[in-house]
C-alpha cells in the first residue's frame, strides 16, 4: 500500500465516520487522530509517539468490537472493550482471517460510497483464473458475506493454523503469548527498570505497519455496520476470537522487571 493509497483511505474513513453510530464513530475517529499525533511526534518523542500509535490501534480495536456488538452478533457480549488481552485478541484474529483470505482473493479494490456509508470489494476474476481478461471483476453483494471452508475442519477451527503461523511469525510460541506480550506492550514504552531508562525503538516503518493494521479493522468495523444480515467472515472470525480468549488470563500482569536493553518494539 503506497502514501497515496493510506492518505486515500484515511480521508475515506474519515468521510464514512461521519455517518457512523456513535459507539463507533468516536473510536474510528479518535484511531485516525492518535496516528496524526504520532506522525507528529516520531522525531521530537517516539516514545509517546509509539504510546500514540499503540492507543490508535486500539482504538480501531475497539471500534470493530463496537461494530459486531451494535449489529448484536452472536457471542458478542463475550468482547469486552476495555480489556487490553480482548482488543490484542480482535487485532490477531483480524490478522489470521486476512492471511487466510488475501491469497485467494489476489490484488483487490476498495470501493468507498460515501452517499450509502458502504465499502465494498472489487476482485479481479484472474485472481481465481488467469486465463479471464484483465478486466473482468466480481464484487460481493457484502464483502464480508463470503465464507471459506477446509474440509474435515470444523467451523471454530477454520482459522486456528493461520493464529498459530502468526504466532510463530512474531517469534512468540503459540497465540497466548503473543496475544499477551501485545496487551502488555504500552507498559514496556515509557517506565523504566532496575536495568535503566526505557528504550524505545520506533521507526517510521513500525508506524505505517501499525496504522495499516488500524486501517483494515476500521474498514471491517464499516463493513460489519453497512448491513444488518449476519455475516458468514465475521461469525467466523467471532469463533477464532472465542478460541484465543479461552486460553488467556483474566487481568494484564505487572511487566518483569528487567533490563531495558533486552527489550526492543516489536513491529
Amino acid at each position: 500500500m503506497d502514501q497515496q493509497a493510506e492518505t486515500s483511505i484515511e480521508d475515506a474513513l474519515r468521510r464514512l465516520g461521519s455517518n457512523l453510530p456513535g459507539l463507533v464513530r468516536h473510536r474510528l475517529l479518535n484511531s485516525l487522530t492518535n496516528f496524526a499525533q504520532a506522525a507528529r511526534l516520531i522525531d521530537l518523542d517516539p516514545g509517546m509517539a509509539a504510546f500514540r500509535a499503540l492507543t490508535g490501534e486500539e482504538e480501531a480495536a475497539t471500534a470493530l468490537i463496537k461494530a459486531v456488538q451494535f449489529r448484536k452478533y452472536e457471542h458478542a457480549n463475550n468482547f469486552k472493550h476495555r480489556d487490553h488481552f480482548h482488543k490484542a485478541a480482535v487485532m490477531a484474529c483480524v490478522g489470521a482471517v486476512a492471511t487466510t483470505v488475501r491469497p485467494l482473493l489476489g490484488e483487490f479494490k476498495l470501493l468507498f460510497d460515501f452517499r450509502s456509508t458502504r465499502v465494498d470489494l472489487r476482485v479481479p476474476l484472474r485472481a481465481l483464473a488467469a486465463e479471464m481478461p484483465d478486466d473482468y471483476a466480481f464484487q460481493p453483494v457484502e464483502p464480508l458475506g463470503m465464507t471459506f471452508t477446509r474440509e474435515g475442519l470444523p467451523r471454530h477451527e477454520l482459522y486456528s493454523d493461520a493464529l498459530a503461523e502468526l504466532a510463530a511469525a512474531s517469534s512468540f510460541e503459540g497465540i497466548r503469548k503473543m496475544v499477551s506480550a501485545a496487551a502488555n506492550e504500552r507498559n514496556l514504552l515509557l517506565y523504566a527498570s532496575d536495568g535503566g531508562p526505557p528504550i524505545c525503538n520506533m521507526t517510521s516503518a513500525w508506524l505505517n505497519h501499525r496504522k495499516r493494521r488500524a486501517q483494515v479493522m476500521l474498514v471491517v468495523a464499516v463493513m460489519v455496520l453497512q448491513t444488518r444480515q449476519p455475516l458468514p467472515m465475521v461469525q467466523e472470525a467471532i469463533l477464532a476470537f472465542l478460541g484465543v480468549i479461552a486460553k488467556l488470563p483474566t487481568t494484564i500482569a505487572e511487566p518483569e522487571d528487567e533490563d531495558h536493553s533486552q527489550q526492543r518494539t516489536q513491529q
